[in-house]
């Protein structure tokens, strides 16, 4: 199936999205915040999907995507927030390269959702 870098500073809900994700075939990869997301976009293995929280400490998600892009443009992008109308998500006026899922996220909504994203033309 699809490379999937997960991206979330709570560890609780990486873990829970990391097993729905490997339940549905993917290959994961975790990252706690946007600073080792690039790191991990810089290794060059690779990645087909990133999904990442838009509200985190440092570098916030919609930054992170814009960068992943530049970086990989054949990536697809997912953000989830548990924020939708908080100030990073309504503020945030940069280009957006996929859907705004919220959080929480029920598997079957997860699972629609990434096979939605990986069927589009990359952004």
């Amino acid at each position: 199936m699809a490379a999937v870098l997960l991206v979330d500073d709570d560890a609780d809900v990486r873990a829970v999205l990391a097993a729905a994700l490997t339940g549905m075939g993917h290959g994961v990869i975790e990252a706690s915040g946007g600073i080792e997301a690039l790191e991990v976009i810089d290794r060059k293995e690779p990645l087909d999907l990133l999904l990442t929280d838009v509200v985190m400490p440092g570098l916030h998600g919609f930054n992170l995507a814009r960068m992943a892009i530049l970086r990989r443009p054949s990536i697809r992008i997912l953000y989830m927030s548990g924020y939708a109308d908080g100030e990073v998500v309504t503020r945030d006026s940069g280009p957006r390269y996929g859907k705004l899922l919220e959080k929480p996220l029920r598997p079957e909504t997860l699972k629609r959702e990434v096979e939605q994203a990986l069927s589009q033309p990359p952004p």
